[in-house]
């Protein structure tokens, strides 16, 4: 995992238990605060969910793209050594 990411799930998850703390202090009752918790969690799991599926769908757009280019040289070598031959 790379620093850039760590920092990330880093800040995600101290917004997290911000969010909890701040939740769990404020004067409601407990089971109102529990639900706002697991509402809240919930949220930032699918939010992370997103995340995560953004950064693979482009990550095999890349890799994709990578491949392309890589059998366009391999065909463009081949020509140009068939031409030398």
């Amino acid at each position: 995992m790379s620093n850039s990411n760590k920092i990330i799930l880093g800040l995600v998850g101290a917004a997290a238990v911000g969010v909890a703390v701040g939740i769990l202090l404020a004067p409601e009752k407990g089971s109102d605060a529990r639900k706002k918790i697991a509402e809240t969690a919930n949220d930032i799991a699918s939010r992370v969910g997103e995340w995560v599926n953004t950064g693979k769908d482009k990550a095999n757009e890349f890799a994709s793209s990578v491949g392309d280019k890589a059998n366009q040289a391999v065909n463009e070598a081949s020509n140009l050594k068939e031409r030398l031959s």
